[in-house]
């Protein structure tokens, strides 16, 4: 089993930290135009690291008992599982 795999990775998230090195060398190059290819990579590689805390969050702190609650910020990007369904 992958160090990638839990619970909490969405099955395409998963798929992609296992295979995308390999893909993005052996299958893009020809399969997408030469002038898009930088975009396209951005994209997959921004969705792979989305909801990573190390890109930043932010902690929201309840004043009355002090529990606090972190949200990683979002990729943005319409290939993402996630920020995807907002386009």
């Amino acid at each position: 089993m992958s160090k990638n795999k839990s619970k909490n990775h969405p099955k395409i998230k998963t798929i992609l930290n296992d295979h995308w090195e390999e893909f993005k060398i052996k299958h893009l190059p020809g399969k997408v135009p030469a002038d898009m290819l930088d975009h396209v990579v951005d994209q997959v590689e921004k969705s792979m690291d989305c909801g990573n805390p190390e890109n930043g969050y932010a902690k929201y702190k309840c004043l009355d008992c002090g529990e606090e609650h972190v949200v990683s910020f979002s990729c943005k990007s319409r290939f993402c599982s996630r920020c995807g369904k907002v386009y």
